[in-house]
C-alpha cells in the first residue's frame, strides 16, 4: 500500500528556522526500512523564495490546500508533515475545499496551545499561533490573506485537546465559538478520550482529521519542538491513544507539525513522530 504524504518543508510561519527539515529528515527515517508495507509517496513542497515572506506563504498555504484536496479524493489516509503549524492553514482548508459542506470536517487538534491568535492580537505576529482562528474564519484581513479558503470549520467539529498555554484574547475567541477545550490537566484517559471524540465526530463529519502539534507532548519525551511546555502528554500515552484510533473509519489524514531538530536530544523527538506515523498508518494497511 502506498500512502500519499505531503512534506511543509517551511518554517516561515514561526521563529525557528529548522523545523524546515522535518519532512526531510522522517523521510530520510523511511529510507532502508525495514517494513516493506509501509511505503509513502512523497511530494515535498517548498516555498519559492520569491517576494516578501508573507507572500511566500500565501503561495505554499495555496500549494498546500492543493494537494491536500487531491489526496482526498484517493478516499486513503493521507500524512502531511510540517514545518510548523501554519501548515494547517493549507491542510484543511485544502480538505474543506474538496468537501460539499463544511459540516462534514471534523478536526481533533491535539497541541499545547490554542493557536487561535489574529494579527491583531499575536503577542509574536507568528502565523503558527494563528491557523485556528483562521479555518474558525475569524480573522482580521491581514490573517485572511493566508487563507487558501472560503470555506470554515464548524465550531461543533473542532475539538481542542492537551491545552495548557494561552492568551486571553485566544481562549475568549473560542469560547464565543463554542469551541470544546481539553486542557492536559483535564484529561484522566487520552486512549479514550480520543475514541469518544472520533465516535462523538463520526455521527455526523464526512470525514475527521488529526493535526498533533508535537509540543502537547512532555518536553521530557519531545524536546525538538518550537515552543515546548511543561506537564505535557507523555509520549508513550500519545502513542497508545493513536493506536486505539488508527482503525476507526472516516479519519482522513494526520498532520504532525513543530518538530525542530535544532532542540532534540539523541534525536528523541523524531523518532517519536516516526512511532507516531507508524501506529497510525500500520492500522490502515491491516483494514
Amino acid at each position: 500500500m502506498i500512502i500519499q504524504a505531503i512534506g511543509v518543508t517551511s518554517c516561515l510561519g514561526g521563529p525557528k528556522k529548522q523545523c524546515a527539515h522535518a519532512a526531510e529528515m522522517l523521510h530520510h527515517e523511511y529510507v532502508g526500512a525495514t517494513n516493506p508495507e509501509l511505503q509513502f509517496q512523497w511530494h515535498m513542497l517548498h516555498p519559492d523564495n520569491k517576494g516578501s515572506q508573507a507572500s511566500q506563504l500565501i503561495r505554499l498555504n495555496k500549494t498546500v490546500s492543493q494537494f491536500s484536496a487531491m489526496c482526498l479524493t484517493s478516499r486513503a489516509p493521507f500524512l502531511v508533515v510540517g514545518g510548523d503549524h501554519s501548515c494547517a492553514l493549507g491542510t484543511w482548508g485544502g480538505i474543506l475545499n474538496a468537501l460539499d459542506d463544511r459540516s462534514q470536517l471534523g478536526l481533533i487538534w491535539l497541541d499545547a496551545h490554542l493557536d487561535a491568535h489574529t494579527f491583531s492580537t499575536s503577542p509574536s505576529g507568528h502565523l503558527h499561533g494563528m491557523p485556528v482562528a483562521a479555518l474558525l474564519g475569524h480573522t482580521d484581513k491581514k490573517l485572511a490573506e493566508f487563507y487558501p479558503s472560503n470555506r470554515f470549520v464548524d465550531p461543533q467539529n473542532l475539538k481542542m485537546i492537551g491545552i495548557r498555554s494561552y492568551e486571553k484574547e485566544e481562549y475568549q475567541l473560542l469560547q464565543q465559538h463554542g469551541v470544546a477545550i481539553t486542557f492536559s490537566k483535564q484529561i484522566d484517559n487520552l486512549a479514550e478520550l480520543l475514541i469518544t471524540t472520533v465516535k462523538q465526530l463520526s455521527d455526523t463529519c464526512q470525514c475527521i482529521g488529526i493535526s498533533i502539534d508535537l509540543d502537547v507532548v512532555d518536553p521530557q519525551d519531545a524536546p525538538g519542538v518550537e515552543t515546548p511546555v511543561g506537564d505535557g502528554v507523555k509520549a508513550e500515552t500519545l502513542i497508545h491513544a493513536i493506536s486505539n484510533i488508527r482503525q476507526m473509519k472516516k479519519i482522513c489524514a494526520l498532520e504532525v507539525s513543530e518538530f525542530t531538530p535544532e532542540n532534540d536530544i539523541h534525536n528523541k523527538t523524531l523518532h517519536l513522530m516516526k512511532r507516531l506515523v507508524d501506529e497510525f498508518f500500520q492500522g490502515q494497511i491491516h483494514q
